[in-house]
């Protein structure tokens, strides 16, 4: 259940987010030198200035990377993949990458020093992680905690974090949509801010987790 589960939270992100996530501000076309010995093509990339600056060139490169990545992975998959799951895999990808740089994130380590264990204890955070006692995700096979969560001056988890586990558990959502759901904005809210923003208004808070983990289905 928990894997139908995701893929129907995964279908409803690609379908939010599909607006376009390969946009580019050049086209390009190709044109073969004059000289009679057989040359490379050349890329043409037309601007409104006919200048190629820099970020065209980065992002048209890393398209190609982005491609070239996608392509070789689902190449590897025996099973076939829909456009819709495609896409939405993607978009979390993105969001992920916009969490990373925009909302700090602590290491295993840094986390138990913040909560009063030692540095050194790398089972601290996974075991209150795994208690529902802290927020935590997995990125590039290690596990990351959202600085967003604590109370610094306090150096403790705000209270609302682990109720918050609780109910998304309970409704079968797993930390990491959980982390996805509070850093993204919500129209849940009348500032349509994030719900990481919320924090301090728990009950406000909680009922917008029941009513978006619930509603997946």
């Amino acid at each position: 259940m928990a894997t139908s589960r995701r893929k129907a939270l995964l279908v409803k992100r690609g379908k939010q987010a599909a607006t376009g996530i390969y946009r580019s501000g050049a086209t390009s076309t190709f044109v073969t030198t004059k000289d009679a010995s057989p040359a490379p093509r050349t890329a043409v990339f037309r601007t409104k200035a006919l200048v190629v600056e820099t970020s065209t060139l980065l992002r048209v490169l890393s398209e190609e990377r982005s491609i070239a990545a996608l392509g070789s992975a689902m190449a590897s998959n025996p099973e076939p993949v829909s456009p819709e799951l495609a896409r939405s895999l993607q978009a979390e990808e993105n969001w992920w990458r916009k969490i990373e740089r925009e909302l700090p994130s602590l290491t295993s380590a840094e986390a138990a020093e913040l909560l009063g264990a030692k540095p050194t204890n790398r089972n601290f955070a996974s075991s209150q992680r795994a208690a529902g006692k802290l927020l935590g995700y997995t990125r590039r096979h290690a596990a990351r905690f959202p600085k967003f969560q604590f109370d610094l001056a306090k150096g403790s988890v705000l209270p609302v974090i682990p109720q918050l586990i609780a109910v998304a558990r309970d409704l079968e959502t797993t930390d990491e949509d959980l982390v996805l759901w509070l850093a993204a904005p919500s129209s849940m809210f009348a500032e349509q801010d994030r719900p990481a923003d919320h924090l301090n208004d728990p009950d406000r808070l909680l009922a917008a987790a029941r009513t978006e983990f619930g509603a997946i289905w």
